[in-house]
């Protein structure tokens, strides 16, 4: 976390931040936002109703089939009182999967499939009702390239794209959110692990390489730098070709 991170003033900066966007977009009428039960969800979710209120807010929960912590997103849109729809993607992700054909994808490309069909469902929905698409993908995420490219980290906005994840949290803390959800242990929920046993170190490390150049283990430096560099692309718009 940086060292002068006001949790109070960022919060209140970003509120004001989502009123002013919108203030820009006279066709949006208020916000649709993926809701998984993590952290990043539940503090976002947060700062719209307090930007938007909660009639101009709308969740939606996209299982793939059986989702265990589903309970986490029904509190939240309780906790918080948001309208929300669940759109379960299983079918549509089977019926893909089966047109490639399964044998010609490896566990990667198949596991990048379920956000990118989420995505497309928000898009809809979003669209339907005059809406933009909020992200969820916090900055130690992104630093790392763990965030599916069109999928999750496709948006119209997002509030805590340049939040670490300690920031994310301190967020979540000063809003009162309930703890279990601010602070559980980050999942993809596709791949069956943790996203930190995925990627090999902690986001407290990348927090700390991204601060200050290295995260006091040169071994595990170089993995996040690696990480970095082969996902520069995610962060990026495409190149286009220019008639000169």
């Amino acid at each position: 976390m940086r060292k002068d991170f006001n949790a109070q003033k960022v919060t209140e900066d970003i509120i004001s931040w989502i009123r002013e966007y919108f203030d820009n977009q006279p066709g949006a009428k208020g916000a649709v936002i993926g809701i998984s039960g993590g952290k990043d969800s539940t503090v976002v979710s947060r700062l719209l109703v307090e930007a938007l209120g909660k009639d101009r807010v709308f969740g939606v929960l996209m299982p793939n089939g059986e989702q265990k912590d589903i309970k986490d997103s029904l509190k939240l849109v309780d906790f918080i009182g948001i309208p929300y729809k669940i759109v379960n993607i299983e079918k549509a992700y089977n019926g893909l999967i089966e047109a490639i054909s399964e044998e010609n994808l490896s566990e990667d490309a198949k596991i990048n499939i379920a956000p990118r069909l989420r995505m497309t469902t928000l898009y809809a929905i979003a669209a339907n009702m005059h809406y933009r698409v909020c992200g969820t993908g916090n900055k130690s995420e992104a630093f790392v390239g763990y965030t599916t490219k069109w999928g999750d980290g496709a948006y119209d906005f997002n509030p805590i794209g340049d939040l670490s994840t300690e920031e994310v949290m301190a967020v979540g803390d000063y809003l009162g959110l309930p703890y279990e959800l601010v602070h559980k242990t980050p999942s993809d929920g596709l791949s069956g692990k943790s996203d930190e046993e995925k990627l090999g170190f902690t986001y407290k490390q990348v927090n700390d390489y991204m601060e200050r150049g290295t995260c006091g283990d040169k071994e595990v430096d170089e993995k996040i730098r690696l990480k970095h560099e082969a996902n520069l692309h995610k962060q990026t718009l495409p190149p286009k070709f220019k008639v000169k």
